[in-house]
């Protein structure tokens, strides 16, 4: 190995968060070595990389030399003291969950390492893969091999586990980002994992804005509102574009930009994503998205057996059940990534809300400051135990507070 990067950012995440389009926004916001280094093990293997990773699984010592000369490949490539590396921290092959055997040295080759791991909605996610296999990009890439909602679930949490295994070695730091975030806040994201200036603006803030969700979409379904038109959605909204816009200086991290626990009457999960079903994201992303994805429509019968899974409510209920508890782990891996938090209206409608409750209190025993925006028409009478970090009755003064650079 030559001489070690002084800082190597490592962007990654499973199948269809589409990886090409954030090395592509790398390559053109920074001067620094872009790769991805799939593309090296291809062209070591002459072969498409589901078919290398797949004969680590028939041939593992064999394979293991080709995959290393691969990576001794691309480090040879990228000289410089920095770089952005794109590479899958898993593999999913024959019902298999395969640990990427390159990851110990790509982290070995850098003093400090940032992994981002990108986050998708698993039905844009699964639409994506369905559509390049329907264009013929990917031959043989399914053959006896399924991928289905919970199948691309659990590949997902298998990447969460890799990647906080990496950060234990100590010179590894893991972020966690929803692809749905603004193509501003991605530019934001990288230049902060590069330690790279961006705009004149060198010293970046990372903050998560913790705010009501359940009983805001609930009332949206109550009145059969679209949320897009919802009128608390839309403040919410406005809230957090309002923030980055203000604040040249902050990274926010939404967890609305992932979302997927999309019921609707009866409390089941839906099978047919409307767009009115969805949290309003930014329109501004890395990706366009069309709606609706129908998770039965026959042509995710090259990835799964629909009616064997989307098309039962059996499987749904198990879906959702999964669904559930990565919500929680990924909102609380932005708590705990971050600088501090801003709870936004957190007694909207006059009560309190659960899931930004456990919010601020992890981020209290965290020692993160967490500033609340509460206006005088949410208030309620506080516990004397339940506090929000510091109130603020307006969102001039939280910018105040925050020194915002714009």
């Amino acid at each position: 190995m030559g001489e070690r990067f002084r800082r190597l950012v490592i962007v990654s995440g499973v199948s269809g968060v589409e990886l090409g389009r954030i090395l592509d926004l790398a390559r053109r916001e920074f001067r620094v070595p872009i790769a991805k280094l799939e593309d090296y093990i291809e062209d070591e293997f002459h072969a498409p990389i589901y078919e290398a990773v797949e004969l680590l699984l028939t041939s593992r010592q064999a394979s293991l030399g080709r995959f290393r000369r691969a990576l001794d490949s691309m480090l040879g490539s990228l000289r410089d003291n920095k770089a952005v590396v794109g590479v899958h921290l898993t593999y999913h092959r024959r019902n298999h969950i395969i640990p990427n055997p390159l990851l110990w040295g790509l982290v070995a080759s850098a003093y400090e390492v940032y992994v981002i791991l990108y986050i998708e909605d698993y039905y844009h996610a699964l639409a994506r893969i369905a559509e390049r296999v329907l264009k013929g990009r990917t031959p043989g890439a399914f053959s006896n091999q399924p991928l289905d909602p919970l199948g691309y679930l659990y590949w997902r949490a298998s990447d969460y586990a890799t990647a906080f295994l990496l950060e234990g070695l100590g010179n590894v730091r893991v972020m966690v980002y929803g692809v749905k975030h603004s193509l501003e806040g991605h530019r934001r994201l990288l230049a902060y994992a590069l330690d790279e200036p961006l705009g004149g603006l060198g010293r970046f803030k990372n903050i998560y804005v913790s705010h009501p969700i359940t009983k805001v979409r609930a009332r949206a379904l109550e009145s059969n509102g679209d949320l897009w038109s919802f009128e608390d959605c839309i403040d919410i909204e406005r809230f957090k574009a309002e923030l980055e816009s203000r604040c040249g200086n902050v990274i926010v991290h939404s967890p609305t930009t992932v979302d997927e626990l999309i019921v609707g009457r009866g409390d089941v999960l839906k099978s047919v994503i409307e767009r009115r079903d969805r949290w309003p994201h930014p329109e501004v992303t890395l990706h366009e998205y069309t709606y609706p994805v129908d998770l039965t429509d026959p042509k995710f019968n090259e990835l799964y057996n629909v009616s064997k899974t989307t098309a039962s409510p059996g499987y749904m209920e198990a879906l959702k059940a999964a669904i559930e508890t990565q919500v929680e782990s990924r909102d609380l891996a932005y708590v705990n990534q971050v600088d501090f938090v801003v709870a936004y209206r957190p007694t909207l409608y006059g009560t309190t809300h659960t899931g930004v409750e456990v919010e601020v209190e992890v981020a209290q025993a965290l020692s993160k400051p967490v500033y609340s925006i509460i206006p005088e028409g949410d208030r309620v009478e506080a516990h004397p135990l339940r506090r929000y970090g510091i109130t603020l009755k307006s969102e001039d003064s939280l910018y105040t507070l925050l020194k915002c650079s714009a």
